[in-house]
């Protein structure tokens, strides 16, 4: 069976394993039809120096093991193939054992075989072997993600060692990767050239974070590419790195071979007003969560982003103050201010501030004191006294209560006629106008009746 034809039939099986196509929308289920799982090639070093051993177990018998543990969780989600290098006796290219293949564990466990390295004469030609990957048939397919791992425990060497090949193989990796294919680097062991594994992963587009790819030797720190010393660290830097071209990538496709597309991708993005967050969507990436810069407003806040907030504005939208009447006195109090739309103080409504001081018991002028007729003249008219809120009161005219003196004749009269007999209120024949008097009278009576209205309708306009 075809390498395609078994990827499409064990990506079927597990969709309907999991009961996804009653999930997955149509446009998606058609996506995860076709899965497109990552090419990944394992370029092996088998030279005589993988004879070794760590902890009393051959390299060689670790690189085996891991290899199979490693081909049994990802056969699933990698088309995994495997090439050896050298050729058994010679300083010349490895070649390719098992062509890249889903499920292809069984195939790549049978061609490593039970046999060991030859025990001398076998060198690392690297770059050789490298160049030679690059170029099969297999790794050309651009329409899928194409991967090396190379795996030695070595040099770049061939007999007699010749120093100018050193960095040989980062030139291949170099190539390579002009054709689209990342290589991954595994240092195996303590003999390892350590400077130019640093470059090779550099040059392969994989280098670690925050690497040093001056780093002379295995023991420096933050190297570029996977150091293993020991077999759980071999094995944790292929798991690493079959995790990591196995993962799901946001193009539509379903990479990982699970019946699902694209799922649970999202990035991190930032616009100018802080971080946020982006989903992707059947290959495409949604918008980002941060917050837009949008149109300033008097809110207290820097809504364009731009680092200042509310210029030009009073005051911020919806708030309000306290306006007018600021003494507290008398009748005097507060009204309030709101900001409006515009970010500027509207009028002030329900103030009220000092007036002129009248008759009605209370501190219209909000000075502390209430109808203060010396510092607030004409409360009452003449003849008046203010009597709080009754208002002004005629000033009652006080009368001589003491009884009469008899006068001497001809001294006067009541109406003040000089020489008038005592007892008599007038001269005999003499005749006397009381009208004046009356209508005086009438008058002052009059002029408070209007002061009085006046005073009313100026407390009920109040």
């Amino acid at each position: 069976m075809s390498s395609t034809k078994s990827m499409t039939l064990g990506c079927t099986a597990l969709v309907l394993g999991l009961g996804a196509s009653a999930l997955i929308p149509a446009t998606a289920q058609a996506q995860a039809s076709r899965c497109t799982p990552p090419r990944v090639l394992v370029v092996l070093d088998k030279s005589s120096s993988m004879n070794n051993t760590i902890g009393g177990q051959k390299m060689w018998s670790i690189a085996k093991q891991s290899l199979d543990q490693i081909a049994t969780d990802y056969q699933s989600k990698v088309e995994l193939g495997l090439m050896v290098f050298p050729n058994p006796g010679q300083c010349s290219p490895g070649s390719l054992l098992v062509p890249p293949a889903l499920n292809a564990r069984t195939s790549i466990m049978s061609a490593l075989g039970t046999d060991d390295p030859p025990a001398s004469g076998s060198y690392t030609p690297m770059a050789q072997s490298l160049d030679v990957a690059g170029g099969l048939i297999e790794m050309a397919d651009a329409s899928k993600p194409r991967h090396v791992i190379l795996i030695t425990d070595g040099w770049q060497w061939c007999s007699p060692y010749d120093a100018s090949t050193r960095f040989m193989p980062v030139d291949a990796v170099t190539r390579n990767a002009a054709k689209g294919i990342t290589t991954y680097v595994v240092g195996f062991g303590g003999s390892t050239d350590a400077l130019a594994l640093n470059r090779m992963a550099v040059a392969g587009g994989t280098a670690l974070p925050g690497c040093d790819p001056t780093g002379a030797t295995p023991t420096a720190g933050n190297k570029c590419y996977y150091q293993a010393d020991s077999p759980g660290q071999l094995l944790a830097a292929l798991n690493s790195i079959g995790t990591t071209v196995s993962a799901e990538v946001c193009d539509g496709n379903d990479n990982d071979c699970d019946g699902l597309v694209d799922e649970g991708l999202t990035r991190a993005c930032s616009s100018a007003c802080g971080a946020g967050a982006e989903t992707c969507n059947l290959g495409t990436w949604g918008g980002c969560t941060a917050p837009a810069p949008a149109a300033e407003v008097c809110d207290g806040r820097d809504n364009d982003c731009d680092g200042t907030t509310d210029p030009g504005c009073q005051c911020q939208v919806g708030t309000s103050r306290a306006c007018g009447g600021a003494s507290g006195m008398g009748e005097c109090h507060a009204g309030t201010q709101r900001c409006g739309g515009d970010g500027r103080w509207m009028d002030c409504i329900g103030s009220s501030g000092p007036a002129d001081e009248i008759c009605d018991g209370l501190d219209n002028d909000c000075d502390g004191m209430s109808d203060e007729s010396d510092q607030s003249p004409g409360v009452c008219m003449p003849g008046y006294q203010c009597k709080g809120a009754a208002g002004c009161e005629l000033v009652p005219v006080v009368t001589d209560t003491e009884v009469p003196q008899p006068e001497e004749p001809g001294d006067g009269d009541l109406y003040g006629t000089p020489g008038a007999p005592a007892g008599c209120g007038c001269d005999a024949g003499r005749s006397h106008d009381r009208t004046s008097g009356l209508a005086a009278t009438a008058g002052l009576g009059l002029a408070a009746l209007v002061l009085a209205r006046a005073l009313r309708r100026r407390r009920d306009r109040r």
